[in-house]
């Protein structure tokens, strides 16, 4: 009947919720995985991160190549930046999966 249809459609539709939240739910942890294992890469110092930037000239006495520090973050732009990476993937998880949500369960 009518009623018994309506429930199984509720109950698959349920069942597929839970499948796209679990599925993303694992995509954010691995990026969190991913972004703190950088992390300890780092401060490890088995990586590195890259950044454009120029160190400035000495001003005083002759100087030879490789008297001047390498260019680093501070402390702050360093946590600064895994958070930016953290929340761009945060962000992306969650519009992809509200777009597949819209996609599978409201456009149906």
């Amino acid at each position: 009947d009518k009623a018994t249809s309506i429930i199984a459609d509720m109950q698959k539709r349920q069942r597929d919720v839970a499948e796209l939240d679990a599925r993303y739910t694992k995509e954010l942890a691995d990026a969190n995985a991913t972004i703190e294992s950088l992390r300890a890469d780092v401060s490890a110092g088995r990586k590195r991160l890259q950044v454009a930037a120029t160190c400035a000239k000495p001003t005083t006495g002759a100087s030879s190549m490789g008297d001047g520090e390498s260019p680093r973050l501070t402390a702050d732009a360093e946590l600064n930046y895994y958070r930016l990476r953290s929340g761009i993937d945060r962000i992306t998880a969650q519009v992809n999966y509200l777009q597949e949500y819209i996609r599978t369960q409201c456009l149906k």
